[in-house]
């Protein structure tokens, strides 16, 4: 055959098959390309076929139930980033309800918002890694892995999330200890952290006066009591 060839016609046309169709309409319609330039493309397969995202069924959401009985869907890529949901997960045992007590609403909305902003970039093992710089020895890793970070080292912040965390952390004391209690209750590590390591960063350098008025802390101690807690505890009070 004339490798030359106006391949149009070449090709038959399935006209069940809409994707195709549509190509060969566009192909059709466009200018005709220079002899030298034409060459005929074969039909692929069904097999394939790239598969279209539609054409794959995706999972239905889990439902948390809060502790006021109202239901919270979290998309399972969000929910993986909780251990006690993801073995449920792997467990097939997510399919119903999943109870949330001691957990209100509102605060278990917040907990879906970091999970559905981490869940698209989370990978467990990193994860674990940049929570434990310092395993127990010995540790198997590969070349170009490294889990113990060079002190200058500064993590990569490809999708703002530091940024992102900073604000959505931004909370008054009460919702603030609601979302750790959560987080620890659904075993999201990552939140746990974020919102312990506030808290520390709120009483960092500050006076046991300063931390009470910040926590609304009453200061059941009698006058003798803390004299006698100064004096034990010197080393702490040193300026």
């Amino acid at each position: 055959m004339d490798s030359t060839a106006d391949p149009k016609g070449k090709r038959p046309l399935y006209q069940e098959d809409g994707l195709a169709y549509a190509r060969a309409a566009a192909a059709a319609a466009a200018p005709a390309a220079a002899p030298d330039e034409a060459k005929p493309k074969p039909k692929p397969s069904s097999s394939s076929e790239e598969a279209k995202p539609e054409d794959q069924p995706e999972m239905p959401p889990l439902v948390l139930v809060a502790e006021d009985g109202v239901e919270v869907s979290i998309s399972r890529p969000a929910a993986r980033m909780s251990h006690m949901l993801r073995l449920l997960m792997e467990d097939s045992c997510a399919d119903g309800p999943i109870p949330a007590p001691n957990v209100h609403s509102d605060i278990l909305d917040l907990v879906v918002q970091y999970c559905e902003k981490h869940g698209p970039h989370y990978d467990p093992e990193a994860s674990e890694r940049a929570r434990n710089p310092f395993p127990p020895f010995p540790v198997e890793l590969t070349p170009t892995v490294s889990s113990i970070k060079p002190v200058t080292y500064v993590d990569p912040d490809p999708h703002g999330l530091k940024d992102w965390d900073k604000d959505f952390i931004s909370l008054d004391n009460s919702t603030l200890f609601e979302v750790i209690l959560a987080a620890n209750y659904l075993n999201i590590e990552d939140l746990l952290d974020l919102g312990t390591t506030t808290v520390a960063d709120m009483m960092r350098g500050r006076k046991p006066e300063e931390i009470r008025e910040i926590f609304e802390i009453e200061n059941d101690y009698t006058p003798e009591q803390e004299a006698e807690v100064r004096k034990e505890n010197a080393w702490a009070f040193e300026e």
